[in-house]
């Protein structure tokens, strides 16, 4: 995402960064609010058809509506009592498509992706035609199409991928030419110094029994500010892998391209391969009395939906707590980034808590402004 902080979907998230200039640009506060909608879902859903709601979610969410959709279904079915599997099966080829789609259009138009040079302008082409295959692909989640089609944009994907430099070796792990534009990337991302390395608390599927709980107990106050104890831990590309190195701007970047790569052999991997690394993206279960859950790995991290269906099959409650919340939280990862690090009290300090912010990927525009104390 960029740093607009109207241009995106509903609401939006607006940072203040408090800065001691006499002491060197330490960082004395980071505050972060929101005007996100929290808990629309009960009140948008409530006593609807439960057919209705995964369409529904999936218009709503204009970003990573697909995994939105594909939650909700799932917890309905887990809610119904009826294979979930199926429901994650049926649209992978979709979440597939929607992970590398978000993922390089957040890269491009974030301030790592932004440059005049002439490797980004013949990146461009490349990326519109992967972009309209990948439509193509989460498209075909609610309405399939041939198989010739599906088989043309899975090559128009492999094509412009491996053009911008986003390929696997032979070792299944990702490396970026130094003259492509995944190389240019990393280099800018470099160039503009980074950003400080803290300690990664990965969210992970044996978060769900506790993260659920949680939100059944506490559907909007959680969804809101989700925490687990004393943790507040981090989702998405870099939560996701598999490395331990500390998480800095570059390490986020890096990993979110990765993931492209990654997606896109995925597309052509063969059903076995797809099966166990469906089983990562998709989880679901019952709690009971109509009540089904549902995570899924979404472009941006682990999303979480909760349904409780009446004896009819409406919906009687309904919440969803979505990975944007867990990293822009008030003492969440991103706080405690830029917690760590030294920003002036000028233009440059607001590009950099700016590109901080972008390498977190969050869901809706952001807004940054940073105060000097000593100034004041």
């Amino acid at each position: 995402m960029t740093a607009s902080a109207t241009a995106f979907g509903p609401g939006a998230i607006a940072v203040t960064v408090v800065v001691a200039s006499a002491d060197g640009g330490r960082v004395e506060a980071v505050r972060v609010a929101s005007t996100r909608p929290v808990g629309f879902s009960s009140a948008l859903f409530l006593n609807r058809p439960a057919d209705e709601i995964p369409g529904l979610v999936g218009r709503l969410h204009s970003l990573c509506g697909l995994s939105h959709a594909t939650a909700s279904a799932a917890a309905i079915a887990a809610a119904r009592g009826l294979d979930t599997e199926a429901v994650a099966a049926n649209r992978f080829d979709g979440l597939l498509a929607e992970r590398l789609g978000e993922h390089l259009r957040s890269t491009f138009l974030g301030p790592a992706g932004a440059s005049g040079d002439e490797v980004q302008r013949e990146a461009l082409a490349d990326l519109r035609a992967v972009l309209a295959a990948t439509r193509e692909l989460v498209a075909a989640a609610d309405a399939p199409i041939e198989q010739a089609r599906r088989r043309a944009a899975i090559d128009g994907i492999r094509r412009g991928t491996e053009r911008l430099g986003l390929a696997l070796d032979g070792h299944g792990r990702p490396w970026w030419p130094t003259a492509s534009w995944a190389g240019s990337v990393l280099q800018r991302a470099e160039a503009d110094g980074g950003s400080p390395a803290i300690a990664l608390d990965p969210l992970s599927r044996g978060d769900d029994a506790a993260v659920i709980a949680a939100l059944a107990a506490d559907p909007t106050g959680f969804a809101a500010i989700p925490h687990l104890g004393t943790r507040r831990p981090e989702t998405g590309p870099f939560a996701r892998a598999t490395g331990s190195d500390p998480a800095g701007e570059r390490a986020r970047i890096a990993a979110r391209l990765a993931e492209i790569a990654r997606a896109a052999a995925t597309l052509e991997a063969i059903p076995e391969a797809r099966r166990r690394e469906l089983a990562d993206w998709v989880s679901a279960g019952s709690l009971g009395e109509r009540t089904g859950y549902a995570a899924v790995e979404s472009p941006r991290g682990r999303l979480h939906h909760l349904v409780r269906l009446d004896a009819a099959g409406r919906v009687a409650a309904y919440a969803v707590l979505a990975p944007t919340e867990w990293n822009f939280g008030p003492d969440g990862p991103f706080v405690a980034t830029v917690g760590a690090d030294r920003v002036t009290a000028d233009a440059a300090g607001r590009a950099r808590v700016e590109r901080i912010a972008a390498a977190f990927d969050p869901c809706v525009g952001f807004a940054v402004t940073v105060e000097d104390r000593d100034r004041a």
